[in-house]
């Protein structure tokens, strides 16, 4: 059949007396390829597809193929050469998904203002306006959650999973893993680079205002500003963002997800400035986790751009396994302190110097308290003293894998580890590199599961609703 034809095949399957009625007609439309040539259409196919259309025409000189046909209600994911098509099912789902993305996206801006509130030295808390946003921000995804499509099986593994994490959450009295897994898993049918994108602009603003007010009472009132100091050290400037570095953490995750929405364009002067601007806080903030983990992205950024093969073999193997394996590092070397020797102890004391004293707070929390599976509340003193050493009792949590495994539980760990390990491999570039980066930030800090600070865990809700769910294959012959 000439390319011109406007039918080019017509399967029937399996039964013309399950025909759907008029509302669950779907209409599919994709480029066929670059060369006008046509390929393989992939579909699922099951009983309540009574037949499909295939029909092809020359259109403003491209050649596209639409699929038409009745399909069940809920559709499904359908690809041509690798590309994803769209699906809308009698206008019903396409309504759905507006809907759900307006109440995603009203809800992270909640999310958003809350924790604002939380961290900001600028603004006072409310308990009355905290309540409201708390439920407000887990409401609204929770809505959208249930608006959504599913599998059985899918439907099952959600709500197995959720009913983990909401117990953990409540045991352990900490909800912004719980609000992020939320968000998460009502990341279906959301733009990834369009919530980046929202993200970036709204902590670009909140940044540079704490900046500026900071800066105006900083030779206005010197003195009403609290400093935190290091040992012998300098005072750290905290820009009225909870602490020296929290405020760098935002900085650095804003110039992430800056590099994530123009990676394509990158240039070596926009990493000199990236640098530039992180260099110039850091000579008031003195946090050395940011600028570590920036130059760890940074020569990942590079790799990516000069070596593109060897980038992503080591890429692909980090993104994956990364995660597990600190997990498992830092479980291990903790747990080890008390059953080694004076000579190993020694070889224990220089790595902890490393991770400026974590280890060793790690090291007293599994000694007094022991880990949890599915979290705890736990106190500790403000001073402890403990092995001939004093410590402050808030910074017990201060490694990400640390707080997991003595506080909010390993299940946390476990099923970020899983996650990884299931859709690590098929991230793109920049998606592996946030990972990363993810990963190591977790050393030094706890809160990088707040995707308020830290966008990387949103990245899974891009690919958890992948189907994977065989598809047959239909040639389509020229």
């Amino acid at each position: 059949m000439g390319r011109r034809q406007f039918v080019y095949y017509i399967c029937i399957a399996p039964a013309l007396h399950r025909v759907r009625r008029k509302r669950d007609f779907t209409d599919v439309y994709a480029a066929a390829s670059r060369d006008n040539q046509p390929g393989y259409v992939r579909y699922w196919n099951r009983a309540s597809i009574p037949y499909i259309f295939i029909y092809h025409k020359k259109i403003g000189g491209s050649a596209d193929l639409i699929l038409r046909g009745f399909f069940a209600k809920r559709p499904e994911r359908r690809f041509i050469k690798g590309r994803q098509l769209n699906t809308f099912n009698g206008g019903k789902i396409k309504t759905e998904t507006k809907i759900g993305g307006m109440l995603f996206f009203v809800a992270l801006f909640l999310f958003y203002v809350k924790y604002t509130f939380d961290c900001s030295g600028l603004l006072f808390k409310n308990a009355y306006i905290n309540s409201a946003l708390v439920g407000l921000s887990v409401a609204l995804p929770m809505i959208k959650i249930v608006m959504q499509r599913y599998t059985p099986a899918r439907l099952i593994i959600t709500a197995v999973i959720t009913a983990a994490v909401c117990a953990s959450c409540l045991a352990g009295g900490n909800y912004l893993f719980l609000n992020g897994f939320i968000f998460i898993l009502a990341m279906q049918d959301v733009d990834l680079n369009k919530l980046v994108r929202f993200g970036f602009r709204y902590k670009t603003a909140m940044i540079s205002i704490h900046v500026l007010c900071y800066i105006f009472v900083y030779f206005t009132n010197p003195s009403s500003i609290n400093y935190v100091y290091r040992i012998g050290g300098a005072p750290r400037h905290y820009f009225f963002i909870g602490h020296a570095n929290m405020f760098t953490a935002f900085l650095v995750w804003t110039t992430f997800e800056y590099v994530f929405l123009n990676y394509e364009k990158i240039k070596w002067y926009n990493i000199f400035i990236i640098w530039a601007i992180n260099l110039l806080f850091y000579n008031f903030t003195d946090s050395n986790t940011g600028m570590a983990v920036l130059a760890v992205f940074t020569a990942l950024v590079v790799l990516d751009k000069f070596a593109k093969e060897i980038f992503n073999k080591i890429s692909a193997v980090l993104a994956k396994y990364i995660y597990l394996v600190c997990s498992l590092f830092f479980s291990w070397i903790a747990i080890i302190y008390t059953r080694l020797g004076p000579s190993q102890k020694t070889i224990w004391y220089r790595i902890d110097r490393f991770f400026t004293g974590r280890l060793w707070y790690g090291a007293y929390t599994y000694e007094t308290y022991g880990v949890t599976f599915f979290g705890r509340i736990l106190s500790t003193p403000d001073k402890i003293f403990w092995e001939n050493r004093w410590m402050d009792g808030f910074m017990v949590f201060d490694n990400h894998y640390h707080g997991n495994l003595f506080g909010l539980g390993i299940i946390h760990l476990i099923l970020v580890s899983l996650i990884l390990l299931i859709y690590g491999k098929k991230m793109d570039a920049k998606e592996r590199i946030i990972v990363i980066c993810f990963s190591l930030y977790g050393a030094m800090e706890a809160y990088i599961t707040n995707v308020f600070i830290c966008f990387a865990l949103l990245i899974i809700g891009k690919y958890i609703y992948l189907d994977k769910i065989k598809r047959n294959k239909i040639k389509v012959n020229g």
